[in-house]
């Protein structure tokens, strides 16, 4: 299906935003023993810079709208077609830069990352929930096609986790104030969004602690399990406010479906 390719205009200027800062803390020397201490914890200080939204949302079956529309369904089927690449190993030396499959989760991460910011900058819920939820799923999906890159993962889904809580409380996440077309705390999701959002939230939270589990177990990165305290944070916001049921089995223990 051919998609227009036109540009998504908004009045405003989109602001710099940075990425999460991060810092590994270097493992302890052997003790007397001869023995490893275990690896200290990582200090990872998540940071939010979001683009300037509009002042109002963009009216509901506009030109406008359309176009926001269609700009996000074209940016979605170019990363399912480069993530089923990157599964299939697709790839030839004639395949053009732009259609490659992905080389790693972080390359993935800057193309959801640049839809995110559209939506968040169109300010019209309208497509903000039902684009945001499908760039979410995309991104727990992929966490199983990559090696994995905590880092990269901590940090795209702490701007899904603050974009969602604000949608759910009608609050900017970084000025409190409320936003385009709703006052504060009118929630900006359906009751049905609201549903689908904590079930993501919940089952990314289990799919990342599994990827710490498998990837300390198969001794790849012996400062992976000092993720572990970092991966607490995934989704902490959105689910404080919908309620986190986690998937946990009858002893108590994580279930890894992987």
């Amino acid at each position: 299906m051919s998609i227009p390719n036109e540009q998504f205009r908004d009045s405003d200027e989109d602001e710099e935003f940075e990425d999460v800062e991060f810092e590994d803390v270097p493992l302890q020397a052997p003790g007397a023993n001869g023995d490893h201490q275990p690896p200290p914890a990582v200090r990872w200080s998540p940071t939010l810079t979001l683009p300037q939204q509009r002042n109002e949302p963009l009216a509901l079956g506009s030109n406008e709208e359309t176009r926001l529309r269609n700009r996000l369904s074209e940016g979605i089927d170019q990363i399912n077609y480069r993530e089923m690449r990157t599964r299939m190993g697709m790839d030839t030396p004639d395949t053009p830069a732009a259609e490659r499959g992905y080389e790693s989760f972080s390359q993935l991460c800057r193309e959801v990352e640049a839809l995110v910011d559209l939506l968040w900058a169109s300010a019209t819920p309208s497509v903000q929930g039902e684009g945001l939820i499908t760039l979410a799923g995309l991104t727990k999906a992929a966490l199983q096609t990559h090696p994995f890159d905590p880092a990269s993962t901590l940090n795209i889904l702490y701007r899904f986790d603050q974009i969602f809580a604000a949608l759910c409380t009608g609050q900017h996440p970084l000025t409190g104030a409320p936003l385009p077309g709703t006052q504060s705390g009118r929630s900006l999701v359906t009751q049905t969004q609201k549903v689908r959002i904590q079930s993501l939230a919940e089952s990314t939270r289990s799919k990342v602690f599994c990827c710490l589990i498998n990837e300390d177990e198969d001794g790849e990165d012996d400062a992976m399990g000092a993720w572990s305290l970092a991966a607490t944070k995934v989704y902490e916001a959105t689910l404080m406010l919908l309620g986190d049921q986690g998937d946990i089995d009858d002893a108590g223990r994580l279930e890894c479906p992987w």
